[in-house]
């Protein structure tokens, strides 16, 4: 599944096109910013596959500065431009350094043909594990490609090398750039390769060292952090003290849940989806606290994040997280969550699928909340508050993917 940052401070345009868009969501899942800075935030901490984005918006970030941004530190996501532009010299220089433009007004499927071409043709230009990235930098120079190497172990771990005819020109690894990048991107294990087209724009030869020369300095790299590691065990594996080993049945027992805890079997007559939906709240009250604290600390990097809650269904609180201390979660939550459920019973009772998301906004402030949906085993709610300026389209993002890890939690 590949996230598309659609970008237009067009709010209307932009809530139309996010229905029109819900039924194409087996390929490509849209996420939308209604502004410049927004998505560059988005940019900044979500694996994005391409930006769909508006060219003349308000603010400090347009449509512009989004294509040079785009080209400065990510030349590797392709861009699709929507604009009622009519200046033919600036569309004619534009071209050529995004991948397609539309002219407004556009039909969705239109939009949606197009993207899906170019995820398809760069998926269909190649993608392979299993083989070291030296060797691989190997092959390419004997056959003299030219593309754009996409190296990971995993979204949050990647790095690109780009190649000119089989020499590396130029790479990309985090902050690192140049041959300090391509040997912390060699150097790296369990790897898989996507092969892209380079970018329109022009790619200088940033890197003058031969290929072998950048893999020798690649593994010797690579030997000095594995010894480094190996080192660092040996330091730590120090024979416990007596102290710790008194200690340690003391920490063993404060981990074990308390009596009143443990999940009790249905009583006699009680509905088997009653007793299942009980189980559910009260493994939903004893799950692993640290592990769901953990999920909120993605939260917590949001632009103008306040606080946020887990509440079950009748509007408790599980668990909070706060920026703000001042903030009386335990009186508002619950309120907000009447709201919730009032809007998920409407529009069931109108003929459409049970509300999963609901966002309200005042002026001081926005209310973000999302939902597991009442077909899940357990039904609770997730809350974020936020200042005037928040970034509305992140918290929504990062809320749809706390909700799976919760139930994953549950399982």
């Amino acid at each position: 599944m590949y996230d598309i940052l659609i970008v237009d401070d067009d709010l209307f345009a932009l809530a139309l096109l996010e229905e029109q868009l819900k039924s194409y969501g087996d390929f490509f899942t849209p996420v939308y910013a209604s502004n410049g800075r927004e998505a560059i935030e988005i940019l900044s901490h979500e694996d994005i596959a391409m930006l769909v984005t508006d060219l003349i918006m308000p603010g400090e970030v347009s449509g512009w500065d989004l294509v040079e941004y785009i080209e400065n530190f990510h030349p590797h996501i392709p861009v699709v431009v929507i604009t009622g532009c009519s200046d033919k010299e600036k569309l004619d220089a534009l071209r050529k350094r995004v991948r397609h433009i539309l002219i407004k007004p556009i039909k969705v499927r239109q939009l949606v043909k197009i993207v899906t071409n170019i995820l398809n043709e760069d998926i269909t230009t190649g993608s392979l594990k299993g083989i070291s990235v030296g060797a691989f930098l190997q092959l390419l120079e004997i056959d003299g490609r030219t593309c754009m190497l996409e190296v990971g172990s995993s979204p949050r771990n990647k790095g690109l090398l780009y190649i000119n005819r089989g020499k590396l020109y130029d790479a990309e690894y985090g902050d690192l750039r140049e041959q300090a990048a391509a040997e912390r991107i060699i150097a790296m294990d369990n790897v898989r390769f996507q092969i892209r087209a380079l970018p329109k724009v022009e790619i200088r030869r940033r890197i003058k060292s031969d290929l072998m020369s950048i893999i020798m300095e690649a593994m010797k790299l690579k030997d000095e952090e594995a010894g480094a590691v190996a080192a660092q065990k040996e330091e730590t594996s120090v024979a416990p003290s007596q102290n710790d080993l008194a200690a340690a049945p003391i920490a063993l027992e404060s981990e074990a849940l308390p009596a009143e805890a443990a999940i009790q079997p249905p009583e006699a007559g009680e509905p088997a989806s009653d007793a299942s939906e009980k189980q559910h709240e009260e493994e939903l009250k004893t799950m692993d606290i640290a592990a769901l604290e953990n999920m909120f600390v993605s939260l917590r990097r949001i632009k103008g994040y306040q606080t946020a809650a887990l509440m079950n269904f009748s509007g408790e609180i599980l668990l909070a997280d706060s920026v703000e201390t001042d903030m009386e979660l335990e009186n508002i939550g619950p309120v907000f969550n009447d709201v919730f459920r009032t809007a998920e019973e409407a529009a069931e009772k109108v003929g459409l699928a049970s509300c999963v998301e609901l966002v309200l906004k005042t002026p001081d402030g926005l209310v973000v909340m999302s939902c597991s949906g009442s077909a899940a085993p357990v039904h609770f709610h997730l809350i974020a508050l936020l200042d005037k300026d928040g970034n509305q389209a992140l918290t929504k993002m990062q809320l749809a993917k706390l909700v799976p890890q919760i139930m994953k939690e549950l399982e």
